[in-house]
């Protein structure tokens, strides 16, 4: 991205930024250029790509280069880019406020009077009544008596207009702050970069889809719903699948949100998130569950026995860790349906971690739970195949799970920087007949491995991750 500046001597700022063109004054050439150099650091930060600025004032000329973590290297030039002419202010490209009329000349007396047959009526135009399809005339005085071999013309009836009510006090008022995301100007990206500086342009077609995902996302439902990820193969991307949604719930949707690890085997959930200083497990929550479902019970005595993720603001409820003498749990079907009444009574919405054993009790019991499931599939053939053999699980089984399975959102996950764009959409293709929705989200390294934040990932994992909540929301 290439930005150029001019700044005169009294301050006045002339900035080009991608052929977007603004003027701005400042008290000084000093604040003049800080704000130059705040807006070209925001830009490389926000589109991760270093910005090329160019900046003429009083003391001279020079080009820099600023690059995404705020860093800003000197370049030489011998060349001046400003070429294209002085920053069109504000006002020249705003649109005028009221459309302009044409104006039709009127035809000369003489040429009227000789186009004019000499023995004919002379017929004087009149204008139009409101409503009238076609131009009325009447006759001239001095030609009444010719009015048998001429007939006057009948002035057409303007058709009756419908007349709306006037507004009286029991009419209710309209809203003073209410206004369609449309009409809300540009908030995010260059668009956003140059309205900081006055002007008004509306936001592009990607921002206007962002906002209806985030809308979608941040609805909240009347009742708490269950989304179940799924797949039996283990190293599918289960785990990253659970930690992304719940990020992107949690952070749109307010807190309330509860990633529960519901695996027999040992469950990776609690060791790609934080803890919250204590070793509290699924176990743990077992054997205070009659209590919390009390009416004594405190919302505030769960930070016990789940761990709260700060920058995300979801919840993680881990499975059974133990190993060594001491044997690990196993969580039974009946089990899971009194964690439930627990997780249903405190959180708004759940999100379960299957882990990878299918034909165990507290899957059973985990599927008649969940109002939505979604299938990750890593961009290899083993994760590929266990998602198709769940899919195929979930339609043979009851109505329920069939009903499941005809609303599921298949997440195909890049899991090396060789699978770009074509392998990624190759493998989204061959699922997309059997499943509501397929999303695809990019080769992230922050994924690989270590514990996961939101806020590390790319832009375009961030919203692919959006992309992929909103498609889910919308079958809540």
């Amino acid at each position: 991205m290439r930005m150029t500046a001019v700044i005169d001597p009294a301050g006045t700022l002339e900035l080009d930024l991608g052929g977007e063109k603004t003027t701005a004054p400042y008290p000084s050439v000093m604040d003049a250029r800080r704000s130059v150099m705040s807006t070209a650091t925001d830009l490389a930060a926000e589109t991760s790509t270093a910005t090329e600025l160019h900046i003429e004032d009083p003391s001279g000329s020079r080009t820099i280069l600023v690059q995404t973590d705020g860093a800003v290297i000197e370049q030489d030039t011998d060349s001046d880019p400003t070429e294209s002419g002085p920053a069109q202010p504000v006002e020249a490209i705003e649109p005028s406020a009221s459309p302009v009329t044409p104006k039709v000349p009127a035809m000369p007396e003489a040429a009227v009077e000789a186009a004019a047959p000499v023995d004919a009526p002379v017929r004087i135009p009149v204008p139009a009544p409101v409503g009238a399809s076609v131009a009325t005339e009447v006759t001239a005085p001095e030609a009444v008596a010719s009015s048998a071999v001429a007939p006057a013309v009948v002035p057409a009836v303007a058709p009756a207009k419908t007349v709306e009510p006037l507004p009286t006090r029991r009419t209710a008022m309209p809203s003073f702050v209410d206004r369609p995301d449309a009409d809300s100007p540009a908030q995010v990206w260059v668009r956003g970069l140059l309205n900081r500086f006055g002007l008004k342009l509306a936001a592009s077609p990607a921002e206007l889809e962002q906002r209806r995902d985030e809308k979608t996302v941040s609805r909240h439902w009347a009742g708490p719903r269950t989304i179940t990820v799924l797949n039996p193969k283990g190293g599918a991307g289960k785990t990253p699948t659970v930690i992304c949604l719940s990020a992107v719930f949690a952070r749109l949707g307010g807190s309330g949100v509860l990633a529960w690890d519901n695996n027999n085997s040992l469950g990776s959930l609690g060791w790609r998130t934080f803890d919250a200083g204590h070793e509290a497990t699924v176990v743990d929550l077992l054997e205070q569950a009659d209590y919390f479902m009390t009416a004594g019970a405190r919302a505030g005595d769960l930070a016990s026995y789940v761990h709260h993720q700060p920058s995300d603001q979801y919840d993680v409820l881990r499975s059974d860790d133990r190993s060594g003498a001491k044997k690990r749990h196993e969580v039974t079907g009946d089990e899971v349906h009194r964690l439930y009444s627990v997780a249903a009574k405190y959180y708004r919405l759940i999100l379960m971690d299957s882990g990878n054993t299918e034909r165990g009790d507290n899957w059973e019991a985990m599927i008649g739970h969940s109002d939505q499931v979604v299938i990750p599939v890593k961009s290899v053939d083993d994760a590929a195949e266990g998602a198709s053999r769940v899919l195929s699980a979930l339609r043979a089984g009851d109505e329920h799970a069939q009903s499941l399975a005809d609303r599921a959102v298949v997440i195909v996950l890049g899991c090396t920087p060789s699978h770009g764009p074509a392998k990624l959409n190759e493998l989204a293709e061959s699922f997309r007949p059997f499943a509501k929705s397929v999303v695809t989200v990019p080769y992230d390294p922050s994924l690989i491995e270590g514990r996961i934040r939101f806020s590390s990932m790319l832009p375009q994992t961030r919203r692919a991750w959006l992309r992929a909540a909103a498609q889910i929301a919308e079958g809540l």
